[in-house]
């Protein structure tokens, strides 16, 4: 799956919780990290790793995916899906 069409889907699975922030989609920025902002705690990332393994039919090892240090931004989490 592309890029821009990874971002559209996180971008639709985050959006209640973003208006709930006072966010926009704008706000999702590629070092926007989604677990210091509190955009997601853990079990909510784990929910949308989930989420995107559904949508684009790839599989990550999220424990391999985890060990980096910007695991949790916006631009690593599409990355998972577009280098699968």
């Amino acid at each position: 799956m592309a890029e821009n069409a990874v971002r559209k889907v996180l971008t639709e699975r985050l959006a209640q919780r973003l208006v709930r922030l006072g966010l926009s989609s704008a706000d999702l920025t590629d070092d926007l990290d989604l677990l210091r902002s509190g955009v997601l705690d853990s079990l909510g990332f784990v929910d949308l790793i989930a989420d995107l393994e559904s949508a684009t039919g790839k599989q990550v090892d999220l424990e391999r995916a985890l060990d980096r240090r910007d695991a949790t931004t916006v631009a690593n989490v599409i990355s998972l899906f577009t280098n699968a």
